[in-house]
């Protein structure tokens, strides 16, 4: 009866998972959504929007490695909940920036608290799931994200517009609050019988891990995957406003439309994962790859030549089922390579590289905007990082996937 309840509860695991990415990625999505009333605001040009992205990827840099050690040492149930709590704070705090200067050290901090989220939600899923199902438990909490961003998509337009977007921030801040509560009720540490031994610190196995080669390969992988989503979520408001004409509210539903589109990607590449490849990973994600690149391709030309913009929405889409739809069978590809002892900390490595791509790029891609006068110099930039991944992904061997080594 214990191992029966165990494996119901697996599934309000996931769910209490989900709650949190969709919390999580609700509030990064509001810097780009809500980027046009942030540039008449605060008087910012694109570069400038785009180093708000840079300063939470610096918080969540500095946060990783710490957080991915407690995560496999400790198995803290805390770390979500007061992870969502100062998150909800800083958010509050971040609606009454006054200047560029302050708003880029709260979400500096910020950025900080957002360290647990990654490691804590992987390792979780890896010890309380056997090897078949995980990705497919993987898949779904992994929709949170995307159900953040369609959240935003819908939601913010409407609050910056009736409130403006301090209130509508502020509002935010305050429904995360009472939401951290509810996540700290539900969550809970893995039974012993399903739970591993925590491995003791050994700085060596630590080292091994962290310069293992097909780990760094896969950090490379996460670099300019995140690049690209990160980029496409905080540009992509701008780019149908600005240069499209697109009302903000209509940018808004495209940008939801992307994120349900990738949620439903998530679950259908994890199922085929599971249950149609026997657990292989490296395939999926080739074609998840080249569909990015053909995306970002499409939004190039679209720029460049308007007359083709009729195919913006095939765009959108194909980039909500790969440059948003990649995560959950990337994380499964870096939690078995690691194994499960070490899923905490090879997440925390993987997202480390991740967020450098979040910090060097967005930024990057505003100044391309900003320097050449149109988007599709931009999407041109993350069309190379789409053909970096394909590069890397050529020197990652299919071995390693789906097996823990």
């Amino acid at each position: 009866m214990p191992d029966l309840s165990a494996a119901n509860y697996r599934w309000v695991i996931v769910g209490v998972l989900w709650l949190v990415h969709v919390i999580s990625f609700f509030n990064f999505s509001s810097l780009g959504i809500l980027a046009p009333f942030l540039k008449e605001d605060l008087s910012l040009s694109s570069t400038q929007i785009g180093f708000f992205i840079s300063a939470v990827s610096v918080g969540a840099c500095l946060s990783q490695i710490p957080v991915g050690l407690i995560t496999d040492l400790v198995r803290v149930r805390f770390l979500l909940p007061l992870s969502i709590g100062l998150m909800a704070l800083f958010l509050s705090l971040f609606s009454f920036s006054v200047s560029y200067a302050s708003a880029i050290m709260i979400l500096l901090i910020y950025g900080l608290t957002t360290g647990a989220i990654g490691p804590v939600a992987s390792k979780s899923v890896m010890d309380w799931f056997p090897s078949v199902g995980r990705a497919t438990a993987m898949g779904l909490k992994q929709t949170g994200v995307n159900f953040g961003g369609i959240l935003a998509g819908v939601l913010l337009p409407i609050l910056a517009l009736n409130y403006s977007w301090r209130k509508g921030l502020l509002m935010v801040g305050l429904a995360e609050a009472v939401c951290a509560g509810l996540i700290y009720k539900l969550a809970k540490n893995p039974p012993a019988k399903i739970q591993e031994p925590s491995p003791s610190f050994d700085w060596k196995i630590v080292r091994s891990v962290i310069l293992n080669r097909n780990i760094l390969i896969l950090g490379g992988i996460d670099f300019f995957f995140f690049a690209c989503q990160f980029c496409f979520s905080a540009y992509l408001t701008l780019f149908l406003t600005r240069e499209l004409q697109i009302s903000v509210v209509q940018a808004g539903h495209f940008f939801a439309l992307a994120f349900l589109v990738g949620a439903i990607a998530r679950i259908l590449w994890s199922l085929v994962s599971d249950y149609y490849l026997g657990g292989r990973r490296r395939g999926i994600l080739l074609l998840i790859t080249w569909m990015e690149l053909l995306s970002l391709c499409i939004l190039s030309l679209i720029s460049f030549f308007p007359s083709v913009s009729r195919f913006f929405l095939v765009a959108v889409l194909i980039f909500g089922m790969s440059g948003i739809g990649w995560n959950a069978i990337f994380l499964i590809i870096l939690g078995e390579t690691a194994g499960k002892e070490f899923t905490g900390l090879a997440t925390a490595t993987g997202f480390f590289f991740g967020f450098m791509g979040s910090l060097i790029c967005p930024p990057l891609f505003g100044y391309i905007v900003d320097t050449m006068g149109a988007y599709g110099y931009g999407w041109l930039f993350l069309a190379f990082c789409a053909a970096a991944i394909l590069f890397l992904l050529s020197r990652f061997p299919e071995k390693n996937s789906g097996k823990e080594l």
